[in-house]
């Protein structure tokens, strides 16, 4: 059960004093909610009787079957998630160079309302976190007991940084840790090394964070509950301490302290302006608070608890969801209040709605200036809708996860893709967000597997700028699909030259390689490719603690399964690796000295927002 939950039913007496220029929300009518319909009845089997003769001779459609097993099949012989080995290849070189091209153990991956075509097919366990003062289990173990008790190291947030470069976890053990994403081969060699030492012959090369994280934050006294981060890489954290407290990964302390009258379950950093934070109690009041100022700057009282809150990505409205399923509407400057929408079941026979448990705002299509706002609304019916901001209508419903009583919130990829949310199942859950002409929209088609042995936390996919950064670090992943400077593969994966030298012995008829030469721009191709759209990575959080790094496989067409095509294409980057981590060195030096103020907070500014 949610700690959030186990006190809604305490009543508190709030002494705080809070500025004047509060307010209280009215309550309008409700709004009429549209009823969702649509059914669907299963499928009898038909008896199929087959002839005594077919009994006897048996039949070749049978044999056909037996030894050309279809997709289905296959995928039935992957091992679960939770029951997965992190994909660590044999190295055959001791110095950092081409691992051997193997094909990682996919996870089995289900679907309900099936497309024709699964979207995370080739998904496969990449990396596991754990922290320093946690049980460190073996990674490559098989599965733990089925039977899992509550647990004091439970993960309830993990967000990444707006620059993807670092993940923070928090929970139950009142640690706010960093982990940072390996994004120089440098990086990436020390990793090597280091889990070399560590293993029997087995590293994990396809790694996307420091095994241990950078910052490990302590001050809170109780059950860490949310994490926000603000485009300049401060860090907010809220507590079952009623308290709020604001870091910044350049430093080891905490910067300040915010203190409530009740339990804090959620927090959003204002989305342009840092200075200002939104902050939802359980005391019933929703406030703006001013970083520099150390005060709270706007307050409203709500009818109920406060659960979920956030902004609009423009920053000028708020919103606060509440445990009895509403959602409020306010204006940020002033909060004052606009309207309000009912989030429940049509076939609810309750007046009350299910506990909001997470509100996620985004321009959809994303990074445009005439897109539509939607809102996210995760809710303790399980049920994940999508609203549109605009007239505050239901526009679609997820179904799947088993949401009843937890404080799990659905997220959305940046690039506005796919929609993820945990399970008390132990599952994570996948929904395209495209619409097809003819499908039914009360039956969402859904990716789901079970990513561990406990209850699914929390789901969320690293944003572009990971993997941009894991990318530059000779990611064996990436590098198939894009490779590094001096290097390059065809479609089939065979090395450059040995292509070029096929096609010129067959008169130049074959088709163009994928080469990338250093004084040519990168072709539409290329740059598909080396965006990586299909190489999404997957961060699942658990009841026990656990953080799973789930990876999307993009180079599974361009892999090279074939050990002849290994040693050709090993022997070349071999002799051609000093060379390109050479250019990469360059080329991250002078990236870092253009991007190394675009994301940091002026040491000034640290400084005077601290206590």
């Amino acid at each position: 059960m949610s700690p959030v939950l186990r006190h809604d039913s305490i009543e508190t007496t709030h002494t705080q004093e809070e500025p004047s220029h509060g307010s209280n929300a009215p309550s309008p009518p409700r709004p009429a909610l549209r009823t969702d319909t649509g059914s669907s009845k299963p499928h009898k089997s038909k008896d199929h009787r087959v002839s005594f003769f077919s009994r006897i001779m048996g039949g070749k459609k049978k044999e056909n079957h037996d030894t050309i097993p279809d997709d289905a099949s296959i995928s039935e012989q992957r091992p679960e998630g939770h029951d997965a080995e992190v994909f660590s290849p044999i190295m055959r070189h001791t110095e950092f160079g081409l691992a051997q091209p193997q094909i990682p153990n996919y996870i089995r991956v289900r679907t309900r309302h099936s497309r024709k075509r699964k979207h995370f097919d080739t998904l496969f366990l990449a990396q596991e976190l754990m922290g320093d003062n946690q049980p460190l289990h073996n990674v490559t173990s098989r599965r733990r007991s089925a039977v899992t008790m509550p647990d004091p190291d439970t993960a309830w947030a993990a967000e990444f940084s707006k620059d993807g470069k670092y993940l923070a976890t928090a929970g139950n053990d009142k640690i706010v840790r960093i982990w940072a994403v390996i994004s120089t081969p440098e990086e990436r060699q020390s990793e090597l090394r280091r889990s070399s030492d560590s293993s029997a012959g087995a590293v994990n090369t396809a790694a996307i964070f420091h095994s241990r994280p950078i910052r490990e934050y302590r001050g809170h006294s109780s059950t860490i509950l949310d994490l926000s981060w603000s485009k300049n890489n401060f860090l907010l954290s809220s507590s079952m301490d009623k308290t709020v407290r604001l870091w910044h990964v350049t430093r080891a302390e905490c910067l300040c302290t915010f203190k409530h009258s009740d339990y804090v379950p959620t927090i959003c950093f204002h989305p342009k302006d840092d200075r200002f934070f939104l902050a939802g109690s359980l005391d019933c009041k929703l406030r703006l608070w001013s970083i520099p100022e150390k005060h709270v700057a706007y307050w409203s009282q709500l009818p109920n608890m406060i659960t979920a809150v956030s902004f609009t990505p423009d920053g000028k409205h708020a919103i606060a969801g509440c445990s009895d399923g509403s959602c409020l509407f306010y204006e940020t400057e002033g909060m004052r209040y606009q309207t309000q929408v009912r989030v429940k079941s049509a076939q609810s026979k309750h007046a009350q709605g299910a506990k909001i448990t997470g509100i996620h705002s985004f321009q959809h299509p994303p990074n445009t200036s005439n897109g539509d706002t939607k809102l996210l609304i995760t809710s303790n019916d399980s049920r994940v809708r999508l609203y549109n901001f605009r007239d505050k209508s239901l526009e679609m419903k997820m179904k799947g996860t088993v949401n009843n009583s937890c404080q799990i919130r659905a997220s959305l990829s940046d690039d506005g893709r796919y929609i993820c949310c945990g399970s008390e199942d132990k599952r994570a859950y996948l929904w395209p967000l495209d619409f097809l002409d003819g499908e039914d929209p009360s039956k969402r088609p859904v990716e789901h597997f079970q990513a561990h042995d406990s209850m699914v936390t929390c789901v969320r996919f690293a944003p572009a700028k990971t993997r941009n950064l894991l990318a530059r670090s000779s990611d064996p992943i990436f590098d198939l699909c894009c490779p590094p400077s001096g290097t390059s593969t065809n479609r089939d994966g065979a090395d450059s030259e040995s292509s070029s030298r096929n096609a010129t012995e067959a008169g130049g008829s074959s088709a163009p390689s994928l080469v990338r030469h250093k004084s040519e721009s990168p072709s539409r191709t290329q740059q598909a490719r080396c965006s990586h759209h299909s190489g999404n990575i997957i961060v699942t959080a658990s009841q026990t603690g656990t953080i799973k790094v789930f990876r999307q496989d993009c180079a599974a067409k361009y892999r090279l399964p074939r050990s002849n095509s290994y040693k050709r294409l090993s022997s070349l980057h071999l002799s051609k690796h000093s060379n390109s981590l050479r250019n990469k060195r360059s080329a991250h030096s002078l990236q870092s000295g253009r991007d190394s103020t675009s994301t940091q907070a002026p040491s000034d500014r640290i400084l005077s927002w601290r206590q």
